[in-house]
């Protein structure tokens, strides 16, 4: 059980991760209506690209406008301008309150589909964040792992689909070991099988991310 006194000492940031298909936004949904009849307060979503008026619209170029083939240099670029306004305008400021964010998407996303197998782009990834954000890290990621076939039976079945909901089975395929990769490398990543039962899966999820509370 969430203890109430924990959420106003310290914050820090949790973030959700996964290829399309993953199921994240149904995580964080059930996340968010959890905590709305709970009552709990200091917890604040967001997403990327978004969390921003410079992010939402970096977010409708990036997913929508199929008139424009951004290079995977252009794309890190625009994201990570989104991201700083994000963090530094949303962000930052909640965990200087001792507020808790939850994101849907952080870098973790930008090294796993912008960098593909490139290592020159991941380094340059890795310096430019050292250089805007000083290695600032989520505290805690979920990632949810999923067979790449099925993440794209579930994307066909949507009414609407962005760009990237377009991509080929192999990139999902590329995207989903470069996830893996960083979940080898970084301890704060936790692997969740996002082929569960929904119900199931969230009670996983929530036990972790109360864990993670509950230490403050």
């Amino acid at each position: 059980m969430l203890n109430r006194n924990k959420l106003n000492k310290g914050g820090f940031l949790i973030t959700f991760e996964g290829i399309d298909g993953s199921g994240k936004s149904t995580q964080i949904k059930k996340l968010q209506n959890l905590f709305k009849k709970k009552k709990i307060k200091n917890i604040y979503f967001t997403r990327e690209p978004g969390g921003s008026e410079f992010g939402n619209k970096v977010r409708k170029l990036l997913l929508n406008d199929s008139n424009i083939n951004f290079t995977n240099e252009s794309q890190i670029l625009l994201l990570l301008a989104s991201r700083f306004e994000h963090y530094n305008r949303f962000i930052l400021p909640i965990i200087k309150e001792n507020g808790i964010v939850i994101s849907d998407r952080f870098q973790d996303s930008t090294y796993a589909y912008q960098c593909g197998n490139n290592k020159k782009l991941y380094d340059i990834l890795k310096y430019l964040n050292y250089s805007l954000f000083r290695n600032f890290e989520p505290k805690l990621t979920i990632l949810l792992d999923i067979n790449p076939k099925l993440a794209v039976q579930r994307i066909n079945k949507r009414n609407k689909k962005n760009l990237f909901d377009k991509k080929t089975l192999s990139f999902y395929k590329t995207v989903r070991k470069n996830y893996l990769k960083l979940a080898r490398e970084k301890k704060r990543i936790k692997v969740f099988d996002a082929s569960l039962n929904k119900d199931l899966l969230f009670d996983n999820i929530n036990k972790i991310i109360t864990k993670e509370i509950d230490k403050r």
